[in-house]
C-alpha cells in the first residue's frame, strides 16, 4: 500500500521542478523550458492521477484525510490547465496552474493524518456529484481569475500606452485570455450549480433542512448569484473584455473567503479542516 506521505513527496517533486521550470522559462523567455516546466507537470499530474487510482488514501482507516481534500483540489486545477494547454495551444496556463497545485499540495502536508468523519448516508455517488463537480469549478475559476487579473493588467497599461517589456510580451493576447475567461465561464458554471444543487438536496436527510442557514450555505448562494450573472451576460448579451474579467476576479475571490475564512473560522457543516 502507497503511504499518503510517499504520494505526497513524489508528486511534490514533480510540481515543483515543473513550476521552477516553467516560470524559469517565462522570466528568461525561454520557450524549451516552458516546454519541460508543461512536460514534467504533465508527468506530475500522470503520478498523482496513478496514486489515486492506486488508492493510496485507503491506509487511512475511516475516509479521506483532510490533506487529500487539498490534493483532489490541486488535481482538478492541474487538470484545467493541461486541458488548456492541449485546446489553445497556450502553456501560459499550465504555467501558473502548476504552481497552483503545487501550493495546495504543500498546505495538504499537515493534515494527511486528519481523517474526516464522513456521515454514511454521503455516499461514493455524493462524492462524484458534489465534492467533483464544486471542485473542478473552483479549478476552473482558478484559471479565470489567472486570466482575468492578467487581462486588466496587461489591458491597463496599453490603455496608459506603457511599453510591454521583457516576459509580458510572451503573454497571450488579450483575446486569448478574453477566450479563456468565457470558456472557463460556460463550463464552470454549470458544474458549480450541479455541486450547489447536489449538495441542498443531500442537506436535508443529514443535516434536517434543505437550507439550514449555515454560513457555508449562505456564502455558497452568494457566489453563484453573482457567478450565474457572469455566465447569464457571457452567454445572452456577448460580454467581452474588462467586465467579465473584473467579474470573474471577484467571484474567485468570494470563493477564497469561503474556502479559507468560512471553513476555518466559522461554525459550519464544512470545517472539516477544524474536525
Amino acid at each position: 500500500m502507497i503511504s499518503p506521505e510517499f504520494s505526497t513527496a513524489v508528486t511534490l517533486l514533480l510540481y515543483g521542478s515543473a513550476s521552477v521550470a516553467g516560470l524559469a522559462g517565462v522570466a528568461a523567455r525561454s520557450a524549451l523550458w516552458r516546454k519541460i516546466g508543461c512536460s514534467v507537470a504533465l508527468a506530475g499530474f500522470a503520478c498523482q492521477t496513478l496514486m489515486l487510482f492506486l488508492g493510496f488514501h485507503k491506509a487511512l482507516p475511516g475516509g479521506l484525510s483532510a490533506g487529500a481534500y487539498f490534493q483532489l483540489m490541486a488535481w482538478f486545477v492541474v487538470l484545467c490547465g493541461i486541458a488548456a494547454w492541449a485546446k489553445l495551444r497556450q502553456e501560459i496556463p499550465l504555467v501558473f496552474a502548476t504552481p497552483l497545485g503545487l501550493m495546495l499540495f504543500a498546505m495538504s502536508a499537515p493534515y494527511l493524518a486528519s481523517v474526516v468523519q464522513v456521515p454514511p448516508s454521503l455516499n461514493t455517488s455524493f462524492y462524484a456529484l458534489h465534492i467533483g463537480s464544486l471542485f473542478l469549478s473552483l479549478a476552473l475559476l482558478a484559471l479565470a481569475f489567472a486570466a482575468g487579473a492578467l487581462f486588466l493588467f496587461m489591458e491597463g497599461r496599453i490603455k496608459s500606452k506603457l511599453t510591454m517589456k521583457g516576459f509580458w510580451l510572451d503573454m497571450p493576447a488579450l483575446s486569448m485570455l478574453d477566450k479563456i475567461n468565457a470558456i472557463t465561464t460556460m463550463i464552470g458554471f454549470p458544474m458549480y450549480t450541479l455541486g450547489i444543487v447536489s449538495g441542498l438536496i443531500w442537506a436535508k436527510p443529514v443535516f434536517g433542512g434543505t437550507v439550514t442557514g449555515d454560513p457555508k450555505e449562505v456564502i455558497s448562494i452568494v457566489i453563484w448569484l453573482f457567478y450565474s450573472v457572469l455566465f447569464h451576460n457571457r452567454l445572452t448579451k456577448g460580454w467581452k473584455g474588462r467586465k467579465p474579467a473584473q467579474l470573474a476576479v471577484f467571484v474567485f475571490i468570494l470563493c477564497l473567503f469561503s474556502i479559507i475564512v468560512v471553513n476555518t473560522f466559522m461554525e459550519t457543516h464544512h470545517a472539516f479542516i477544524r474536525r
